[in-house]
């Protein structure tokens, strides 16, 4: 039986054209790229179609890119064949998953929560690694409408305290314009982290 999440997210990348675009790579990492180490290997956590991922592949890092949605990695894999990017892509339940100790020499997380996974980071971040994390907050607005799991929310300043013996690079926590069309006149608070682990 598939995944319920996978059901959803397949759906999403199938059949809505918001979704089946490729996006931007993240401005967070955009903005803090030049710390990333030249070599090493590239973690795109709950990827989509991963479009970080493959702004980093183009440049040369080597990326594994893991996702609950066979319909998103599809897409991003067309991407790849075409221009022989060197990503690897791999079907996954991030809620809770297992990864190998002191792998990686970035983490990528953008709008994905699972806090079983916060302290797999610090295990699989190798020393000096850099960490870019981005997700939501709750706040006043906070709802429990269908839409909002309060399991999806990060409390105020709760990503901070899983890293703060981890040099922080930059960390905010800001209002975002809501990009649904159904909280199109509301903004969510969200939180940005980068942090490198210490050696």
């Amino acid at each position: 039986m598939s995944h319920p999440d996978a059901l959803i997210w397949d759906d999403r990348y199938s059949n809505d054209m918001r979704w089946r675009n490729l996006r931007s790579p993240r401005n967070l990492v955009i903005s803090y790229q030049h710390l990333i180490p030249r070599s090493g290997l590239v973690l795109d956590a709950a990827c989509g179609s991963t479009p970080t991922g493959l702004h980093l592949a183009r440049q040369g890092w080597q990326v594994i890119a893991l996702d609950v949605s066979n319909a998103a990695l599809r897409i991003a894999q067309s991407e790849v064949q075409k221009e022989a990017l060197p990503i690897s892509f791999a079907l996954m339940d991030l809620m809770n998953p297992w990864l190998p100790s002191n792998r990686f020499n970035v983490i990528l997380n953008f709008y994905f929560l699972s806090r079983p996974l916060l302290a797999t980071y610090r295990k699989s971040m190798k020393h000096g690694g850099i960490l870019f994390f981005e997700t939501f907050v709750r706040d006043e607005s906070f709802s429990h409408e269908a839409d909002d799991n309060p399991h999806h929310y990060l409390e105020p300043h709760e990503l901070k305290s899983h890293f703060k013996d981890w040099n922080i690079i930059h960390y905010e926590e800001t209002q975002r314009a809501s990009r649904s069309t159904e909280r199109r006149n509301r903004s969510r608070r969200i939180a940005r982290l980068v942090a490198r682990k210490l050696k």
